[in-house]
């Protein structure tokens, strides 16, 4: 397997060649479908207590992503756009009402929640 059709098979964007017809032909790998158009929406809407100008980049992030991976790898920008605009606390909870539409979804990391640490003395001792 050579190094770009790891690269695609990676991402999820790989074509398989069939056999049966014939060298050269290609067809998608078979993955389920993503609404891809709801996600784009949902983090429209994300943005939307944004600046313009941050509304716009996001809009055209978004609007060139052609896949899930793509799109998930957006939610940093986002999050970069509503710190700067709306502050850090605000923009988490804006971009984690996001994560539920990536949940299974192919090439996406699984969505975890990191264990909570404010339990230990912060005092140095």
């Amino acid at each position: 397997m050579d190094r770009n059709s790891r690269i695609h098979r990676w991402f999820g964007t790989s074509t398989r060649s069939d056999p049966a017809e014939g060298e050269g032909t290609h067809e998608v790998a078979s993955t389920p479908p993503a609404d891809l158009e709801a996600i784009r929406q949902a983090m429209l809407a994300a943005v939307a207590p944004c600046s313009e100008a941050h509304r716009l980049r996001t809009a055209d992030l978004v609007g060139h992503a052609h896949t899930v991976v793509e799109l998930w790898l957006i939610r940093a920008d986002i999050f970069q756009y509503l710190a700067q605009d709306i502050g850090q606390m605000r923009a988490a909870q804006q971009v984690s009402t996001l994560l539920p539409l990536f949940t299974g979804m192919p090439g996406v990391a699984a969505v975890q929640k990191n264990p909570d640490n404010r339990g230990h003395d912060p005092r140095l001792h």
